[in-house]
């Protein structure tokens, strides 16, 4: 399942005929720590803590694609542990907004049933290709996410607003810092909006790249 997953996320972004790269040996071996995880053990790249990137925010694709460079991928929230450690780093900062690899299924391949309606089944982690639980799911004492219960429309999120204003879905997640007076949140958000982003340790990057440059000792 994570698999076919995974697949369709890179025909999606193939069909809108802007790439992901594959990490770069150097970059790896040299990337940027500024934080770990007791729990998985990846270390974390904070945009706003680095001086190159201090003052940068990119689109969904080219957050993603610096990270894939260093073996990264832009963060999954895939715990509310993980999740408190980044929104913890926001809240150190005041950092308005991040982008995460949160994806909606919306593109060519994701027709499957189970992925039906995209807006409540088609959610996933691009960054390590897990499912998303649906957005309608209450089950009780399950992590379901931290979706928050209103956004611009006043609507619990996702609520796909951008579309009907002007016809781009919104396909990418990103977590929010208050900015609707609802807390520190997850929204659904059109991709080519531009923000800070977090990346955290890919372990299929950083299997790659031991592989395939075994010279350069990639911790």
């Amino acid at each position: 399942m994570k698999a076919l997953v995974l697949l369709v996320a890179v025909l999606g972004m193939a069909a809108a005929q802007r790439q992901l790269i594959r990490p770069e040996a150097s970059a790896c071996q040299n990337r940027v720590k500024h934080a770990t995880t007791f729990r998985n053990g990846h270390y974390y790249f904070f945009s706003w803590e680095h001086g190159p990137t201090r003052s940068h925010e990119r689109d969904w694709l080219d957050a993603r694609n610096i990270c894939r460079k260093h073996c990264q991928d832009l963060v999954s929230l895939e715990t509310q542990d993980e999740s408190q450690f980044v929104y913890n780093a926001m809240s150190a900062k005041n950092i308005k907004y991040i982008w995460t690899s949160g994806r909606k299924c919306n593109f060519d391949g994701c027709d499957r049933p189970d992925l039906q309606p995209p807006i409540v089944n088609g959610w996933f982690w691009s960054g390590s290709s897990a499912r998303i639980p649906p957005t309608n799911d209450t089950f009780s004492g399950a992590w379901n996410g931290d979706w928050s219960p209103s956004g611009g429309g006043g609507q619990r999120q996702p609520d796909n607003r951008e579309f009907a204003e002007t016809r781009t879905d919104e396909a990418c997640i990103a977590v929010l810092n208050n900015f609707y007076n609802d807390g520190i949140k997850w929204h659904d958000v059109a991709c080519h909006h531009v923000k800070p982003w977090v990346c955290e340790d890919s372990d299929e990057l950083l299997r790659f790249a031991r592989f395939n440059f075994p010279q350069q000792n990639i911790p």
